[in-house]
């Protein structure tokens, strides 16, 4: 009888690991437009009820990975892995221990569980201090807003950077819950910490258009170049113009995007500006910052959309706020971090183990960043 149960909860479970990667493949599907399902190959990593034979989903473009299947060095489903993702997707401790035991038949305390998650202060501090040896050339930087109960609730700013390396990889570099909203004046805190920690060879930062932002840049990071993101400007210009208007500028936009080199980008953005600025006076603020939007375009064309925007960051900090709208608000500053500790190494760990397409090229147009580039 044992051995029947087993094998239903071991089939169930494999059943629940195949459907989300479905999902997994289809959320892919949707935020790159450019390819399609290709079928399945098929993988056997270990499991806490043994080796499991998986149908893993593919894509065409070769480039979709889970976040949920342990990876090729390790591949295995640890129980402490299992809990804390419960943890970070809000599922309570006693909650966690009761699916615990419907997977694998053996109960665990909801005092064991709470602490498999109760991570020290030393340890985050270690994580969010270690040491930055390689070079990272460029850098995408931004904030987001959680919930967090001091004496009353009220939104903070969770800043975040993701580091792009020589190879190709990716590293979440930090992330600080320092409190208020975000400023100019805490990224310039947050630049001298990762200097401190080691970070060398930045030639490009991608980010928003905050206020005193690009100041802040040109002072900790003299040689580097400003990109600031399309995805921001688009929702920014949206966001003021009339409905009517909306589908002919965004045609245009798109223009710019596609041009050849950054000397017609830049030409095209100031006809943009020429154009549109006779209805609204605020695209005046843009003409000053054409350079700045345009820098993507010296990279080679096929990596420029790695270079535009700071869309790995919007999915990361999407993802996060799934995961919180869940607990809707953390009950303290402890907590919070807890959490965010075991959400970002996560991710770090996920980020860092793929290397973006076109290394080659990304390798040229680091080259290029590290050469003479006239800024004027």
């Amino acid at each position: 009888m044992s051995d029947l149960i087993f094998a239903q909860i071991s089939k169930l479970f494999k059943d629940m690991i195949e459907k989300i990667l479905l999902e997994e493949r289809e959320k892919y599907l949707m935020e790159h437009n450019e390819t399609r399902a290709n079928g399945y190959y098929k993988r056997t990593p270990k499991t806490i009820f043994g080796e499991m034979e998986l149908k893993i989903p593919r894509t065409r473009d070769g480039e979709f990975k889970s976040d949920i299947l342990p990876s090729r060095k390790r591949a295995c489903f640890m129980l402490e892995e299992i809990v804390q993702a419960m943890f970070i997707a809000g599922v309570s401790t006693r909650k966690t221990g009761e699916v615990i035991k419907n997977l694998i038949g053996t109960s665990i305390s909801h005092q064991y569980v709470s602490k498999l998650i109760d991570i020290s202060e030393e340890v985050i501090e270690e994580w969010k201090n270690r040491k930055l040896e390689e070079e990272f050339p460029v850098l995408y930087i931004d904030a987001t807003y959680v919930a967090l109960k001091r004496d009353t609730v009220s939104k903070e700013a969770v800043y975040a950077v993701i580091g792009l390396k020589e190879d190709g990889k990716r590293e979440i570099l930090a992330y600080f819950l320092p409190g208020g909203s975000e400023k100019a004046a805490v990224w310039r805190e947050i630049f001298k910490s990762l200097k401190n920690r080691g970070l060398r060879g930045v030639k490009m930062i991608i980010s928003d258009d905050l206020t005193g932002l690009s100041d802040v840049i040109k002072e900790e990071f003299p040689d580097c170049l400003h990109q600031l993101c399309w995805f921001h400007l688009k929702k920014n210009i949206k966001n003021r113009v009339r409905k009517a208007h909306w589908d002919r500028i965004l045609k245009e936009l798109e223009e710019i995007t596609n041009s050849k080199d950054i000397n017609e980008g830049k030409e095209r953005f100031g006809l943009f500006i020429e154009k549109w600025r006779k209805i609204y006076r605020f695209l005046n603020n843009f003409e000053r910052k054409k350079e700045n939007y345009t820098y993507f375009l010296l990279a080679p064309e096929n990596t420029r959309s790695y270079f535009r925007t700071t869309n790995w960051m919007e999915r990361c900090f999407k993802e996060l706020k799934d995961y919180i709208r869940v607990r809707g608000y953390f009950q303290n500053e402890e907590s919070a971090e807890k959490f965010l500790y075991l959400f970002f190494k996560d991710k770090n760990l996920k980020l860092s183990s793929r290397s973006l397409r076109y290394s080659c090229d990304i390798n040229r147009f680091f080259s290029l960043l590290k050469g003479d580039i006239n800024h004027a």
